[in-house]
């Protein structure tokens, strides 16, 4: 009885491709209809949704460490620039622009939907002042500034030919390296066309260094100072060491009135 019910039974039909299809053609469907959609909203609503984004810029915040410059100086820089919309405007020339300023070394801009323009500032990191028209940059970089005499008036004052701005902040740096150990800075140092050198100290004393071996010289005058000069810091004015081998000292007093002034 089981073989005959076996052979006589009905096969169902598989409806599991018929579902498949189904669900192929309901995807491309909505497919279809989310593209017709997009197409009508961009023929039909591409204004009104730029209207929505690209707004008119409504602030910009300016920020950053203001030592040298004043907020209001870069505010008034940036205002004729902002002459059009939120994504039309011109972050390039807003750039060039601000870091035209002396005391700027880089600025970076960024969009804050829905309507704000943030300027960040970054100011130039003085060294020291240079001649009298401007300031040596941490990186070496002469900037002219008119106000930077100044505004740096407690930072040490180097010049030289332009093109030699990198050389007179090493000898610099170098300079004031042998002086620390004597408790004693360069306050001045200049070197003129002929690379000739000379540089002032903060004890008061001028030194003329001439035009070759700088640190030879200084490391000269160094060997003896603790001994024989230390303790006439308030009687000496220069120190020539265009010498060979040793250097001359110009006092403040005659040597005989020195000579004669009671001992303290």
């Amino acid at each position: 009885m089981s073989q005959s019910r076996q052979r006589g039974a009905v096969r169902k039909p598989n409806a599991e491709p018929k579902l498949k299809r189904e669900i192929r053609w309901g995807y491309y469907g909505s497919m279809t209809l989310l593209l017709a959609l997009v197409a009508a909203l961009v023929v039909f609503g591409r204004q009104p949704l730029l209207e929505t984004v690209d707004r008119p810029v409504a602030k910009v915040a300016i920020e950053g460490e203001f030592r040298f410059i004043k907020k209001e100086v870069l505010s008034e820089r940036v205002k004729p620039l902002i002459d059009r919309s939120f994504l039309q405007l011109k972050l390039a020339a807003i750039k060039s622009e601000l870091e035209e300023e002396a005391w700027v070394a880089r600025v970076v801009l960024s969009r804050n939907w829905p309507d704000q323009l943030t300027v960040k500032v970054f100011e130039e990191v003085p060294i020291a002042r240079w001649d009298d028209y401007g300031f040596l940059s941490a990186q070496g970089k002469v900037v002219k500034a008119p106000d930077a005499s100044e505004l740096l008036k407690d930072l040490p004052k180097l010049n030289g030919p332009k093109e030699s701005a990198a050389l007179v902040m090493s000898s610099f740096k170098r300079f004031n390296q042998l002086l620390s150990s004597y408790d004693l800075t360069v306050t001045e140092l200049s070197a003129n066309d002929r690379m000739s050198w000379q540089l002032k100290l903060d004890n008061g004393w001028l030194l003329k260094l001439g035009r070759d071996q700088l640190v030879e010289k200084m490391q000269r005058l160094l060997a003896v100072y603790p001994r024989s000069l230390k303790d006439k810091v308030a009687q000496i004015a220069a120190i020539d060491l265009r010498y060979e081998n040793g250097f001359s000292v110009s006092w403040r007093e005659p040597i005989n009135e020195l000579a004669a002034a009671p001992s303290r």
